[in-house]
């Protein structure tokens, strides 16, 4: 017997049976946080968040600094392409794709391009079969005592049955596979992330994040999405791996940091 408890939910499962158009789980959002627009202070190398006239690296930045990209290597890897084509197709890409599912998840109308339908049809269908969307772009703006401050953004908190999930879109062109043991940068993002969001959203949230998982949109025949999930003891150890690397960066960072605070302070006191 269905649940008539909730008739918005009803509509819209009705919808979907009739329409034929996939649709998104339900969204019952949680409340976020006011994070500022990203910014990089001049000569640094690492981007800030602002919170409540506290400001934070993002967490995409300090992970770079331990995993620089070598784009010599790439280029002797892969010699016959155009490299700096396949990196702008590649940002506009991910930035379509992402944007495609943060309007999907919400309801909202928004059409995409349709060569970039092979990497969001796939992810729309494995993404249908949560239990509930909490968070779309979800901001964390987060301080550990006696480490410091981190801050970003997430694609989604799920529901899936009794879990909470945090996802992460990825693309690949076509013919790129993913290997799990390659992922280990994405894996420590996705683990600050949990960390920030387990804490800044507890009182929202049924139970700490549980479980990480890395979506790899990648058109193939037969598997176009490879999941690469982080659980357990493992996502405990990542966590830990997080932590012992944003105790390094703010080693060499720290003082960096705490000069732009101050900048951004004196800034504040002159606008006011």
């Amino acid at each position: 017997m269905p649940d008539t408890s909730n008739p918005a939910k009803i509509r819209r499962t009705l919808k979907a049976q009739t329409s034929g158009v996939m649709q998104p789980p339900l969204f019952d959002p949680i409340t976020p946080i006011k994070v500022s627009e990203r910014w990089f202070p001049k000569g640094r190398r690492f981007g800030l968040y602002e919170c409540g006239g506290r400001i934070a690296p993002n967490v995409t930045s300090i992970l770079g600094w331990k995993f620089p990209f070598d784009k010599a290597k790439w280029k002797k890897s892969e010699p016959d392409i155009d490299h700096d084509a396949v990196t702008r197709e590649s940002a506009k890409r991910g930035t379509a794709v992402h944007l495609a599912m943060e309007k999907w998840l919400q309801s909202k109308d928004h059409t995409p391009v349709e060569e970039h339908l092979q990497w969001i049809n796939p992810l729309q269908r494995l993404v249908s079969r949560a239990s509930k969307t909490l968070a779309v772009e979800v901001p964390l703006h987060h301080s550990i005592d006696g480490v410091g401050a981190y801050a970003g953004s997430c694609d989604g908190l799920m529901l899936v049955n009794d879990d909470v999930v945090l996802i992460d879109y990825k693309t690949k062109r076509h013919g790129k596979n993913v290997l799990p043991k390659f992922c280990e940068q994405q894996r420590l993002q996705l683990a600050a992330y949990s960390l920030a969001i387990s804490h800044l959203y507890e009182d929202q949230l049924p139970s700490p994040v549980t479980r990480t998982s890395l979506l790899f949109a990648h058109p193939e025949d037969g598997k176009p999405v490879t999941v690469v999930s982080t659980q357990g003891n493992l996502l405990l150890e990542y966590q830990q791996k997080w932590l012992d690397l944003l105790g390094e960066w703010y080693e060499i960072h720290g003082e960096q940091v705490a000069y732009e605070q101050t900048i951004f302070d004196q800034q504040l006191e002159l606008s006011v």
